[in-house]
């Protein structure tokens, strides 16, 4: 006879109960190989349970090999390999990785999650979930749900003066993402180039698909053009309208340039990106090379993680009609990676002037975010500030320090005061002596009350050292 005290099953049900008591006995060995188990009628009889239950909880056994089914002769226990029989202890784990906590990160370029526009943001969300039915369950087109293209074509006229079909643009979950699908239509054998400081994630991308890539010099105007030309790329990631991390806006005459290099030999592309456009504070937007002749030969990027959310894994490119008939023919197949649901909100967003507004109330506010940090800096009695630039567009600073430590020195030292920030240098390939001993202080998401003490704990390290 085998009986189990049921009262202590915790609101299992009977038959789960029961497996796991004979698994138990099994590996434990308190039931041995070989053993024959009572017949089903039996085990239910004597433990006041249905046949049924028995059954499913024998025969569960018999699927992971604790039990035998022999015809005729009933269920006998396995050969397995009893295990000693006594409390585990959990185990104890480091930790794969932990964030560290910061009084204040000036590399974070974050969105300021606290002004994202939810009431207006929900009540989209609503009327698309009311409105849409078959359409949020149904397989999105491949290039992006259509309404959002369209939004998104209107929306770039309205703010950008930029005439696009909205066939040309291609919806994705971040430019990453976007920027995987591109590389597969561009031509195998070209050398990609990358701004020289510039954007530390393009290169890497380049690297994890195993292209060529070379860094490209910055001046004054932007893009060196010599530059450019001596290193023998047909592929330049710009940023033309604010330049990251420099602030550099290219000129009229250098765009021009770079025009004319794109057009002087089959297969060279420019790739515009875009990101932070919308955040000019004093002046409007520049016009993008998109509206300057040549689009064939450029590739338009911009996304929502700034002007938005990062959470809301939207982003865009626009393709010259050559690249999107080569996309087409080679992803057409694939499914959008952007929540449709999502799509359908943010056109309704845009369509409805909801994005304009939050854009408008974000640029003021970041205004004077940056206009409170270049005026703390400015009073600091201890920060060795010798210029400060930036704040007149996007949302970070250089400032620039009259001191004899090291970039990796001024790091090291604002790590021990709680402090994560980052040194121009950072983003060079080649380091020139005038990008040394300048901060990048992002700063879009940070109180005063924090900008505060961020700037007097890093006076005291110039002081002390």
């Amino acid at each position: 006879m085998i009986k189990y005290d049921f009262s202590k099953k915790n609101g299992k049900p009977l038959y789960q109960y029961l497996y796991e008591c004979l698994k138990s006995d099994i590996q434990n060995g308190r039931l041995t190989a070989r053993t024959k188990l009572p017949s089903k009628r039996e085990m239910a009889k004597d433990n006041g349970i249905s046949v049924k239950t028995v059954m499913n909880a024998y025969e569960q056994l018999v699927v992971e090999g604790y039990l035998i089914s022999k015809e005729k002769r009933g269920y006998f226990v396995a050969d397995v390999e009893a295990v000693p029989d006594y409390q585990m202890e959990p185990a104890e784990y480091s930790p794969i990785y932990t964030e560290e906590k910061w009084l204040v990160d000036f590399t974070a370029s974050n969105a300021v999650y606290e002004k994202f526009p939810f009431s207006m943001w929900r009540k989209v969300m609503r009327e698309v979930l009311s409105d849409s039915d078959l359409k949020l369950v149904r397989r999105a087109h491949f290039l992006g749900v259509e309404e959002l293209r369209k939004a998104i074509a209107a929306y770039l006229y309205r703010a950008r003066g930029i005439m696009v079909s909205p066939e040309c643009i291609v919806i994705g979950a971040g430019i990453e993402y976007l920027y995987g699908k591109l590389i597969k239509i561009l031509p195998p054998d070209s050398v990609y180039g990358v701004e020289n400081p510039g954007y530390k994630k393009i290169p890497r991308i380049y690297e994890e698909y195993g292209l060529k890539w070379k860094p490209v010099a910055m001046d004054s105007n932007g893009i060196s053009m010599e530059s450019l030309r001596k290193n023998g790329v047909n592929i330049i990631h710009v940023s033309p309208e604010h330049h990251f991390p420099l602030g550099t806006v290219m000129s009229a005459a250098r765009r021009q340039e770079l025009l004319s290099w794109a057009g002087e030999e089959a297969g060279r592309y420019i790739i515009e990106d875009d990101y932070d456009c919308e955040f000019r504070y004093y002046s409007r937007t520049i016009p993008p090379l998109l509206n300057a002749g040549r689009s064939h030969r450029i590739i338009y990027m911009n996304t929502f993680n700034k002007t938005l959310a990062p959470s809301i894994r939207i982003s865009y490119m626009i393709l010259p009609e050559k690249l999107m008939r080569r996309y087409i023919n080679s992803s057409n197949f694939y499914s959008n990676t952007s929540s449709s649901c999502e799509q359908y909100a943010l056109a309704k967003f845009i369509n409805e002037g909801y994005f304009e507004r939050h854009l408008s109330r974000m640029k003021k506010y970041y205004r004077i975010q940056g206009e409170r940090l270049i005026r703390i800096l400015k009073q600091s009695a201890l920060l060795p500030a010798v210029t400060i630039t930036g704040g007149s567009s996007g949302t970070h600073l250089l400032v620039k320090v009259d001191t004899s430590l090291t970039d990796t020195e001024i790091k090291w030292a604002a790590r021990q005061q709680r402090i994560q920030l980052s040194c121009l240098s950072e983003f060079c390939v080649e380091v020139k002596p005038e990008y040394q001993h300048i901060l990048v202080l992002s700063y879009s998401d940070i109180n005063e009350t924090i900008i505060r003490e961020a700037v007097r704990r890093l006076g005291n390290i110039f002081v002390e050292w």
